[in-house]
């Protein structure tokens, strides 16, 4: 995996108080450091318009706005829209994921997953760059 910029920053959009910690334990260990937590879609977009984010990790499932709507939300808005977003899901629905991909996403994980699953979507991501 090619290093990442000492500037790369990572928002984790998940409503679940276990996942933030442990994906941001994970991006640590492929060097980034710049990683950022909110609970929720609505905090997610706030935060977006507010600071540069290098990549969107978030939930699919959540309240009161919910992954899709959040994807569909920053795809519209010009000034975030090229935000690279990785959904992140424990949902293995098959239409939830043909929905992230109509709308958008740049990559997906089913959750759980390692460390080296990981690593192989950050590459996938940063080829598209």
């Amino acid at each position: 995996m090619v290093p990442f910029d000492p500037t790369f920053s990572v928002l984790i959009v998940d409503p679940s108080e276990a996942a933030a910690p442990v994906l941001k334990k994970m991006l640590g260990e492929f060097g980034i450091a710049q990683v950022e937590s909110v609970g929720n879609a609505v905090d997610a977009l706030a935060h977006l318009k507010a600071n540069r984010i290098s990549l969107l990790m978030t939930d699919w499932v959540m309240e009161p706005m919910a992954g899709y709507d959040l994807l569909r939300a920053v795809r519209a808005d010009a000034t975030i829209a090229a935000t690279p977003i990785m959904v992140v899901t424990a949902d293995a629905s098959p239409s939830q994921l043909f929905e992230a991909l109509d709308e958008g996403v740049d990559a997906y994980a089913l959750a759980p997953f390692s460390t080296r699953v990981l690593a192989a979507k950050l590459a996938e991501l940063q080829e598209k760059s």
